[in-house]
């Protein structure tokens, strides 16, 4: 039998097929995962030129319309730790309206990330929450990399910040804080746009690259358990007894699906945008964790121990709620569906062992040469250290239940 530490640095076709029949997900959930191991082992990650991407970006753009258009500036844009991004000036026509300097964002994906997402299931749910909240308006979608030569998307640029002028903190939201006047008018938008977004009803032949677990199952606890449990088998460095023990203890409690909403994944300081001098959100970004499921996942990801900050020595969840309690209030006077406190222990559980799983997994198998942002997720994946005394703390207190 091969090593299996080789197997996972250059996957065998074998290999792939025994990991997507031991831990099934969604099809394009598996498409993602999948071409994540077909590109393992094709040497280190080298950026495309800025020459390449625009003449790959007039193509698509100009596949789509008849009317000529212009790219300007295009320029990469800092900030998250997943996609290659770029911004850049267009003149085109919106719909018969002529429109100049329109500036743009375009997603990219490495040849690795600390997350192997689908583009299509992002566009989708990113149109799906526009009527919902602000979110950057969607344009164009090259899905396979047909043009752009990796998946890709294109979508309107919002002003905003991600946090106070004056506040210091990590990447990807950690540590963030806001004072309480910042905080007032934040949190009520903050629990509003979320609870829009679990209620909003999910028409028939919205989201078709969705799978749509049952209501009254376990179907879409065990859905996001194997998506993650076979993310930490491809990506793991050394085994660990902390994640089998919880992978164990998810699947043997999973709960019942009561309502079928969909969850952003990833909702917490970092991904909204707002005026840092009116208050007001702007944006709700990074779509591309989101899938159909409990509502439950969402609150449980502001409340895990990563994201908590303090002020005079009391933690806050996300630098804006004080307790579990105060962010359930909101929620549900925002008009959130009733939380159920043991669904969302579970949660909260899974929540944390999918980031052990992100940083001592996907963080170091991609930082090792696969991505324009090595450094930066190498130092994330220090963060798993911490991560798993959380999940210790939390699996003895709900086996002690």
């Amino acid at each position: 039998m091969e090593n299996i530490a080789q197997l996972r640095a250059s996957p065998t076709e074998e290999w792939i097929e025994a990991l997507r029949a031991r831990y099934p997900v969604e099809p394009s959930i598996d498409k993602a995962l999948t071409s994540k191991l077909k590109k393992r082992g094709q040497g280190d990650y080298q950026s495309p030129t800025f020459d390449d991407i625009e003449g790959r970006l007039r193509r698509l753009i100009s596949a789509s319309t008849d009317a000529p258009i212009e790219i300007h500036n295009l320029r990469s844009l800092t900030g998250g730790a997943s996609k290659e991004q770029f911004v850049f000036e267009l003149d085109w026509s919106d719909n018969g309206a002529q429109r100049t300097g329109d500036r743009m964002v375009l997603r990219c994906e490495p040849a690795a990330s600390i997350v192997e997402t689908d583009r299509r299931r992002e566009f989708e749910l990113m149109q799906f929450a526009e009527p919902l909240m602000p979110v950057p308006r969607v344009h164009w979608i090259d899905d396979d990399g047909t043009i752009m030569g990796t998946p890709a998307l294109v979508s309107s640029f919002v002003t905003g910040v991600q946090k106070p002028s004056k506040v210091a903190s990590n990447v990807s939201g950690m540590g963030t804080h806001f004072a309480k006047p910042l905080r007032d008018k934040l949190v009520p938008q903050y629990a509003r746009y979320m609870a829009a977004l679990h209620k909003a009803p999910i028409e028939d032949g919205q989201l078709p690259s969705f799978a749509r677990p049952a209501v009254g199952t376990t179907e879409a606890a065990l859905q996001i358990v194997n998506w993650w449990g076979r993310c930490w088998q491809e990506d793991l460095f050394e085994p660990s007894m902390i994640s089998l023990i919880t992978e164990d203890w998810l699947r043997r409690n999973a709960p019942v699906l009561d309502h079928l909403s969909v969850v952003h994944g990833d909702f917490r300081t970092g991904n909204f945008l707002f005026d840092e001098a009116s208050g007001e959100i702007t944006a709700i970004l990074d779509w591309e964790l989101g899938y159909l499921g409990d509502r439950h996942a969402d609150l449980a990801w502001v409340l895990t121990d990563l994201y908590q900050t303090y002020e005079d020595g009391r933690p806050y969840h996300c630098g804006l709620f004080e307790s579990a309690d105060a962010f359930i209030e909101a929620y549900e006077a925002a008009g959130g569906l009733p939380i159920d406190r043991g669904k969302l222990a579970w949660h909260k559980l899974f929540c944390t062992w999918k980031q052990y799983i992100l940083s001592l997994g996907c963080a170091l198998r991609a930082g090792n040469g696969l991505t324009h942002q090595d450094v930066l997720l190498t130092w994330l994946s220090a963060g798993g250290y911490p991560i798993a005394e959380s999940l210790r703390l939390q699996l003895d207190s709900l086996i002690e239940q």
